[in-house]
């Protein structure tokens, strides 16, 4: 599904004519309505003869699509948005920021997605008692909520990886399997993660193609010690998994697990970490984890950004990347009705010295699983005017991007505020902190919209609770400083969307 790159470039030039056109065959309304001079429509990649897909911003104005409504196609509406951070740029080569999101349609009545769930269950020493209890409860749970027809299989993990029940497919023949199996469940030994994971991984893969919703859900409370244990090589691990469908869920229960490791397991397949601090919470969490495979809207999903003539993309901050020359993918996997996902793009643009040009096309690639795993393809043009008056630039600046700038930015801070208190330093943490939060204000007073502003000022009071439990660690005993560092870790924004 790579983009053919000499055809798009060929096209920029016709791109720059269309905004003042007429809505393109196949347009729906409701996009074309976004904003004056924007067109957009979706492609089923699996048509017969691909058309351009095109929702343009002109002017900088964000190609975002009005928030879509229920409906009997999931694909009512175009999903992605894009644009830079300002509608203008001055002319010469700089670096800037793309803001790119996703919001997919709130979950609707359909054809539910058949899922392969892979639970993996830390079985070393330290789960012993309530904790190893709560784990078999949870589990238990869990898999008496997914419906006939999912593949399960269980495995733990200590001094080695042991496989508990192969890939399953649940039925009333069954399940009785499954429950003895978690039943069996004890703790022994030490935490070889890495194994664990590898062998859940490999039973996720195992689906069938009609099981495109893959997930580990990673049970544990301790750090990996023995077999490769570095949260790069883990996270490394996780990636590899993600390329062929699999994303991790990650619960990590009490204060002693590692939360860099888990930070890495996120990151690396586009998953989920949660933090418990009470093993009671592993039933709600998995309820949670239900609901959200019950609503799956995509599978296989990924954003493509092309970078124009004359613009090079830097990175993504904190996300799944795949580089293919000048283009790159950020790796989305499942995704959710209701859900919002947000990215940060750096580049660098050679700017021209006048004129409207194009920034970047940005695609959202995903399978439509309540229409048979269909291809489809969205897409928006990202585009700046060129001015050689500052002012104007700092005047048009685009909220939407520069939300997402400071949110991003910010829970990044508040990851590293995470590891200052972990540490002890608890005045570098402070100034971190501080500064995001003052960012984030700045940006709720500067935003002209409700919603961006209330936003932000929704992401300032949540690095402000981050002060007030760094301030408290630092007179706090090390077991309750260690609990405020984990909770900071997870409470950072950039787990909140995935």
């Amino acid at each position: 599904m790579r983009t053919m790159l000499a055809g798009l470039l060929m096209g920029w030039a016709a791109l720059g004519c269309a905004a003042g056109a007429a809505t393109a065959p196949g347009t729906s309304a409701a996009a074309a309505g976004g904003a004056p001079g924007a067109g957009a429509r979706e492609e089923g990649a699996a048509a017969a003869a691909p058309a351009a897909l095109v929702a343009e911003s002109r002017g900088g104005a964000a190609a975002e699509a009005p928030a879509p409504e229920p409906g009997p196609e999931p694909s009512g509406g175009v999903w992605i948005g894009a644009a830079g951070a300002s509608d203008f740029m001055l002319p010469g080569t700089r670096e800037t920021q793309l803001g790119v999101w996703v919001d997919v349609p709130a979950a609707r009545r359909g054809a539910r997605a058949p899922a392969a769930v892979a639970l993996l269950v830390d079985a070393s020493g330290s789960m012993q008692g309530a904790k190893m209890e709560h784990a078999r409860a949870a589990a238990q749970a869990f898999v008496d909520r997914l419906p006939d027809g999912d593949v399960v299989s269980l495995a733990s993990f200590a001094d080695t990886a042991e496989e508990r029940v192969a890939p399953t497919v649940l039925g009333p023949a069954t399940r009785t399997t499954v429950a003895r199996a978690i039943a069996a469940l004890g703790p022994e030994g030490s935490t070889n993660l890495f194994d664990g994971l590898r062998l859940a991984e490999r039973h996720a893969v195992m689906a069938p193609s009609t099981h495109a919703v893959r997930r580990v859900v990673l049970i544990s409370d301790g750090q990996a010690n023995i077999g490769p244990s570095s949260p790069d090589l883990l996270g490394a691990l996780a990636q590899r998994g993600a390329d062929r469908g699999v994303q991790i869920t990650s619960l990590g229960v009490g204060a002693d697990y590692d939360e860099r490791t888990l930070n890495a397991l996120a990151v690396g397949s586009s998953g989920r970490l949660y933090h418990l601090t009470e093993a009671h919470q592993m039933s709600s969490v998995l309820e949670r984890e239900l609901s959200l495979l019950q609503t799956t809207a995509a599978t296989g999903a990924f954003v493509e950004i092309v970078p124009a003539p004359g613009v090079e993309i830097v990175g993504v901050p904190n996300e799944r990347t795949d580089r293919s020359g000048d283009t790159i993918r950020v790796l989305l996997g499942t995704m959710f009705g209701g859900q919002h996902r947000e990215m940060l793009v750096r580049v660098r643009v050679a700017a021209p010295a006048a004129g409207s040009h194009p920034l970047a096309s940005v695609r959202l690639h995903f399978r439509d699983p309540e229409n048979g795993n269909v291809p489809r393809v969205q897409e928006v043009v990202a585009r700046y005017d060129v001015t050689s008056d500052p002012a104007l630039v700092a005047a048009r600046q685009n909220e939407k991007t520069q939300t997402i700038a400071a949110v991003i930015e910010t829970g990044m801070a508040q990851l590293e505020a995470a590891q200052d208190v972990n540490s002890g330093n608890f005045s570098a943490a402070e100034a971190k902190l501080a500064a995001a939060e003052e960012r984030l204000r700045q940006q709720a007073a500067r935003a002209q919209s409700a919603k961006e502003k209330g936003r932000a000022a929704d992401a300032a009071a949540a690095v402000a609770s981050a002060r007030q439990t760094a301030r408290a660690a630092a007179a706090a005993p090390p077991s309750a400083r260690r609990m405020d560092a984990l909770e900071m870790n997870s409470g950072s924004r950039l787990w909140s969307d995935r």
